[in-house]
């Protein structure tokens, strides 16, 4: 009668053993929440949010037509990525470069540039940009990105341009 109540009492411990599973090193250590075990995302600095914001802004500019300031519905997209990036850098002001082509007097490509500056403030601050960030000035036509006098010219320097200065 010993046998068979030590043999079952044997497995009922080994069975009792092999069911408890052991512990991870996350679960067996009180110090570590379980939480922070996994990876944290980067945390992207103030001053990598500017640079970011600095290459993104050189690199796009918005065309407009003939005689013309209204900004393109082609532009909202690239207006709306803008708006993101300059909310998410903090104190950073953007000027908005208004240009224009060589055809008509000085004073009046002035003013085309202030207005087509003017329109794509306007429309950045439609979409929630401060407008204490902004400034919209005029080159007229002093800034010329192509020098030729033909329309392929032209068409390339009825723009607006962004650039960018840290505020104090």
């Amino acid at each position: 009668m010993r046998l068979p109540l030590t043999a079952i009492s044997a497995a009922l411990l080994l069975s009792a053993c092999a069911s408890a599973p052991k512990p991870t090193i996350a679960e067996s250590s009180p110090a570590m929440p379980q939480s922070t075990v996994a990876a944290a995302a980067p945390v992207e600095t103030d001053a990598q949010k500017i640079e970011k914001l600095s290459q993104t802004l050189s690199k796009q500019s918005v065309y407009f037509d003939y005689d013309n300031f209204s900004v393109k519905s082609q532009y909202q997209p690239l207006l709306q990525q803008d708006a993101s990036a300059i909310k998410a850098a903090p104190q950073v002001a953007i000027t908005v470069e208004g240009n224009a082509d060589e055809r008509g007097s000085t004073e009046y490509n002035l003013a085309l540039g202030q207005k087509r500056a003017e329109a794509v403030k306007q429309s950045l601050k439609l979409l929630g940009v401060p407008e204490n960030e902004l400034e919209a000035i005029s080159y007229g036509e002093e800034k010329p990105r192509a020098t030729c006098h033909e329309e392929k010219c032209w068409s390339e320097n009825r723009r607006v341009d962004f650039s960018m200065k840290k505020m104090p």
